[in-house]
């Protein structure tokens, strides 16, 4: 065997190692996404329950459907796009720039966040 044939199976042997690895990563993250495809489904599932006891309350106060309809509408529209989500938006105190209402604190100059609203 000379020098060129032990190199090479030290690279033969080399990629195999990564390749392991790499499919070992992979199975770790299908796995993570796994989990995390059934902690949102149990959150859907959730959101769904309380959608629809909110819906049969507000019928029993007497409003109806075309009402409820009417304002998710109003609601959807307060972002400027009817698209059938609401993502709204806050701005900093301190730097006054359009951070989004998922983040705890400004992108920009690192200020904390209000969070008044539960949802």
């Amino acid at each position: 065997m000379d020098l060129f044939d032990i190199f090479q199976q030290y690279q033969i042997q080399k990629n195999n190692s990564e390749s392991l690895e790499r499919t070992r990563q992979v199975q770790r993250q299908a796995t993570d996404n796994q989990v995390d495809i059934v902690e949102l489904q149990s959150k859907i599932d959730h959101l769904s329950l309380v959608c629809m006891a909110l819906s049969e309350l507000i019928a029993e106060v007497g409003f109806d459907r075309e009402m409820l309809l009417a304002k998710m509408k109003e609601i959807d529209l307060r972002d400027g796009k009817a698209d059938g989500k609401f993502a709204p938006q806050n701005r900093c105190t301190s730097c006054d720039r359009v951070v989004s209402a998922r983040h705890y604190t400004c992108l920009y100059c690192g200020t904390k966040l209000n969070k008044n609203s539960p949802f």
